[in-house]
Order: structure tokens, then C-alpha cells, then sequence
């Protein structure tokens, strides 16, 4: 039997593909499993309220956070505060989590304060700078940085 390919022979061909497509779809896809899923919803809600309330104390501060571009490395100046500043960063890379740095800091009320991220941690790309932080309150800033420099 000999079957000529014309517009209506390719509608019908197209549809029966899609249908057989969504047949797979519906039954094979549900199957996967879903990282979105949590069973500790609720503590990791609390987490992230933590965050945001970190965000807005950094944002009712009367001077600002600087990150500096250097060709030494990333110079980070905190507001002059009374107290001793403790806390941590994190450069986050996203091309390559090997790339990731994280590392604790404490800034003496005496010293100046300035935290320097050295060149030698860094690679040529874009990071995420996370800077979490406690003087008397919790703070919690980031920001997105293109490091250009070559070591």
C-alpha cells in the first residue's frame, strides 16, 4: 500500500506524535523527584524571616556598607560602630562551586573597619558577595561582583 504525503497525511502524522508526547509526559515526568519539596518547611520559613529582618537592619543603617573593587582584592568597609564586629562572608561563584570561598572575620572595636578579601581567593568572573554580621544587631548584606583582575 502506497500512502501519498500530503497536508492532511502531515496534520494527522503531527498530532498523533504530540498526543504520544504528552501521554509520556503525564506518565513518566510525575515520577521525578522535586528538590522544591520540603519536610522542614516551617523552620527553614524561619530562617529566611531571620534574613529579611538582617536585610532591613542593614538598610536602617545611617552609613552604608562599601565594596571596593581593588587591584589587591575586594576591600569591604563596615560603618564605624562601638563594638567588636564578627561574622563571616561568602563569595559565591555560580559557573563553579569549586570556586565557592567562605571564610569567618572579627573586627576589633579598636581597629579599623576594613575586612580586604585578598586576590590570591579570587578568579576572573562574576560572584555573589554574601557578608552576614553581628555588632549589637544582625546583619546580612550581599551584592554582585565582576572581578577582573589578573593575579
Amino acid at each position: 500500500m502506497k500512502i501519498k504525503f500530503n497536508w492532511d497525511t502531515g496534520i494527522v502524522l503531527s498530532l498523533v506524535i504530540f498526543i504520544i508526547f504528552i501521554i509520556y509526559v503525564a506518565f513518566f515526568f510525575p515520577h521525578v523527584g522535586s528538590q522544591l519539596v520540603s519536610n522542614r518547611y516551617y523552620e527553614e520559613e524561619m530562617k529566611y524571616q531571620e534574613i529579611i529582618n538582617e536585610k532591613k537592619n542593614v538598610l536602617q543603617l545611617p552609613i552604608k556598607i562599601k565594596v571596593l573593587i581593588l587591584y589587591s582584592g575586594i576591600e569591604i568597609i563596615f560603618p564605624p560602630v562601638n563594638n567588636d564586629i564578627h561574622g563571616f562572608f561568602t563569595l559565591f561563584r555560580s559557573s563553579s562551586k569549586d570556586l565557592d570561598f567562605t571564610k569567618s572575620f572579627k573586627i576589633l572595636k579598636s581597629s579599623k573597619k576594613i575586612l580586604l578579601i585578598p586576590k590570591k581567593f579570587l578568579k576572573k568572573g562574576y560572584y555573589k558577595l554574601i557578608i552576614r554580621w553581628k555588632t549589637d544587631k544582625k546583619y546580612f548584606f550581599e551584592k554582585d561582583i565582576f572581578w577582573n583582575q589578573n593575579i
